[in-house]
């Protein structure tokens, strides 16, 4: 797929900080942090135990389960678990609630510009060059 000149053209006017301040882009960034701290803690504290028990629970770590299964083994693969159940619940949560929340943020803007949009082919009235103001109309509704 390839950009037009006018895409480009938009998405160099598009006002990043306006966005950042909006209400929608506000909640979207506090209800992804709210998930992703929590998710973040929890995996670091689930692998920093089993790094600590590796280095200072040697007998622990070292018992049999099973026939070559030790719980060492059993709580390192617990590791990749972890990291497949945390990554599908941020897609689940992705899906469900921080899509639609950005997509609330992206049309909030949009709506917001499009009313105050000017239009360059005349539509707006004036010389047809975009400069002036919204109220002024064509040059012979000001002549009047």
């Amino acid at each position: 797929m390839t950009e037009s000149p006018g895409d480009t053209v938009q998405a160099e006017n598009i006002d990043w900080e306006e966005i950042e301040r909006s209400d929608a882009f506000q909640e979207l960034v506090r209800k992804r942090k709210s998930f992703v701290l929590p998710g973040t803690i929890f995996f670091l504290a689930w692998y920093m135990g089993f790094i600590l028990l590796t280095a200072y629970a040697e007998d622990f770590m070292a018992e049999r389960i099973s026939e070559g299964l030790t719980v060492g083994y059993v709580l390192a693969l617990t590791q990749f678990v972890m990291v497949l159940v945390l990554g599908l619940l941020y897609l689940r949560k992705s899906a469900n609630v921080f899509d639609p929340l950005a997509e609330k943020a992206i049309e909030d803007y949009a709506d917001h510009h499009q009313r105050f949009a000017r239009d360059d082919h005349g539509a707006s009235g004036g010389d047809g060059d975009g400069v002036g103001s919204r109220a002024a109309g064509s040059e012979q509704e000001v002549a009047r």
